[in-house]
């Protein structure tokens, strides 16, 4: 995840809508609802946003609120209810917007009932694994897959989140048929590969930054065309299935009615 985008972004939502916006927002606590667990990306993100305007707004309060639950779905359908009055706004990414449109597991709609606020932050998602994961770049990872099948488990945050689909994608693309397993937020996706209860989680590389920092997890490939200039170590799925290309992002979304000023 891109930490710059978010700090970047945070000046202008403070202070691009004008003296008046100044004088007016907000005058009661702002709230971040992020339908993830605690400790993962867009949790992460999150409070580095709500941090940043609490500095370029002394005296307001940002707060972040964790609704997990149901692929992000419980989040989005708390905000969606809650009077448009710009305090209460959810903390996104293609996660939400997915699982309403495919699992259709929701009483609202989300094109009538959520408009979008910025774009915080944007970055492809990653293969994680642990140091001795016998493949190291996208075509052994594919010839060990083959030959393992479902017995190659690989955690994602929740049934259709971004990193369910774009794994699902990739077995479309080769035919591999490894076995998908849903947790309930990136962090408790990484954890369980920390315990060797999977054999790789779909992720990106900012939950994990701790461990692949030390080492104790590994990044096997990221799901972009060319590598990052941040890790040109990284191969990318790009780079041996031309045209794969998956990407994540984090931004914030507001109750239909929510002034446009704020």
């Amino acid at each position: 995840m891109n930490r710059r985008a978010v700090i970047l972004a945070a000046p202008s939502l403070a202070i691009g809508a004008g003296p008046l916006l100044a004088q007016t927002w907000p005058n009661r606590p702002v709230r971040f609802v992020v339908g993830f667990a605690p400790g993962g990306a867009n949790d992460i993100m999150a409070r580095l946003l709500a941090a940043k305007l609490g500095e370029r707004m002394p005296g307001s309060s940002f707060i972040v609120e964790n609704r997990p639950g149901a692929s992000t779905v419980v989040g989005a359908e708390l905000v969606a209810r809650s009077a448009p009055d710009g305090t209460t706004f959810m903390f996104t990414s293609p996660s939400t917007m997915i699982a309403i449109l495919v699992n259709r597991i929701t009483t609202i709609d989300p094109m009538q009932a959520l408009v979008p606020v910025v774009m915080a932050s944007s970055a492809p998602l990653a293969l994680i694994c642990r140091p001795d994961f016998p493949a190291r770049n996208v075509a052994e990872f594919i010839a060990l897959a083959r030959e393992r099948g479902p017995r190659l488990t690989i955690s994602n945050p929740g049934m259709g989140a971004v990193n369910h689909l774009a794994m699902a994608l990739l077995t479309r693309r080769t035919g591999i048929e490894p076995t998908l397993v849903p947790y309930s937020g990136n962090q408790p996706s990484i954890t369980a590969l920390m315990r060797g209860e999977v054999d790789l989680a779909h992720d990106g590389l900012f939950t994990p930054r701790a461990q692949l920092q030390d080492g104790t997890l590994r990044a096997l490939a990221l799901t972009s065309v060319e590598r990052s200039p941040l890790h040109p170590d990284i191969p990318t799925f790009g780079e041996t299935l031309p045209g794969y290309e998956v990407g994540f992002w984090g931004g914030l979304l507001a109750p239909r009615g929510t002034p446009d000023a704020i």
